[in-house]
């Protein structure tokens, strides 16, 4: 080998030595930045166990609009139930959401319909589950579309890359299924201020905003949430507004299904 083929060899090798050492410095130092967002945003989440929420429901589709009163409660990781009435004490509809299942108790009709997530992914054109619902209603991090919906400390870092401005941090993933997940954090408070999920192989979006968080010791909990899923030319739009919030009350969650009622398995 002569003196210039090895000098040639010598310096492609110091090369790529050098490279993967900028590349690896950048990945680290990536991923310290992610730790650092994720440990920021989970610090404000609200600490609870129960959680009782009066609030408003404006619902909003191509050829309906409605507006409820409601009562959410939760148990933490277990079981939500939704009530939403149209006003004068009358319950139209009851919702109960469990880690593995739904229920949808319709009043005016006299039927219940049940079964798992399935059914939201296709009514609604919206993949998700018990922990995204939970993670929307308390404005936590979640991440679309996830089995278990909730996003690690793990799973965050190794997903997510950082487009920041002087108010917002964005925060970016494009899976290899061709879904895209936009995170808005406000660099302020580091609360979550809306998603942006774009499926564009199924043409699918989802947009949620979040308004007003509560801070004190309701954390980033917001007071306003806004919704719009669309498939198409088909939308669905809900606008939620918390009036009250009470947590770690000791609640009921019963949840009856009159004998009379009919049952519609999904």
């Amino acid at each position: 080998m002569t003196n210039i083929n090895y000098l040639f060899i010598l310096l492609i090798m110091s090369s790529l030595l050098v490279a993967c050492k900028t590349q690896k410095k950048l990945n680290r130092e990536k991923s310290v930045e992610l730790e650092i967002i994720y440990d920021s945003i989970t610090a404000g989440y609200i600490d609870y166990e129960t959680l009782l929420i009066k609030s408003t429901t404006n619902y909003e589709s191509k050829n309906k609009s409605i507006k409820l009163k409601g009562t959410i409660k939760i148990q933490k990781d277990s079981i939500i139930i939704i009530s939403l009435s149209p006003g004068l004490g009358i319950e139209a509809a009851r919702i109960k959401f469990t880690k593995d299942s739904l229920f949808i108790l319709d009043r005016f009709s006299s039927q219940v319909t049940m079964g798992d997530y399935k059914f939201i992914n296709d009514t609604y054109k919206v993949n998700i589950g018990y922990e995204d619902i939970q993670a929307i209603l308390t404005n936590e991090l979640f991440i679309y579309p996830l089995d278990k919906g909730i996003a690690t400390n793990e799973e965050f870092v190794n997903s997510f890359d950082v487009r920041s401005n002087k108010e917002t941090l964005d925060l970016y993933r494009k899976t290899d299924q061709l879904v895209e997940n936009l995170i808005s954090i406000n660099t302020k408070h580091y609360t979550i201020k809306k998603y942006i999920i774009n499926d564009i192989k199924n043409r699918r979006n989802l947009n949620i905003q979040f308004e007003d968080v509560y801070s004190d010791e309701f954390g980033n909990l917001p007071k306003k949430i806004f919704v719009v899923s669309s498939v198409d030319d088909k939308f669905n739009k809900i606008k939620l507004n918390y009036s009250k919030v009470t947590k770690n009350k000791k609640l009921n969650f019963s949840f009856k299904i009159p004998k009379n009622y009919k049952s519609i398995v999904y």
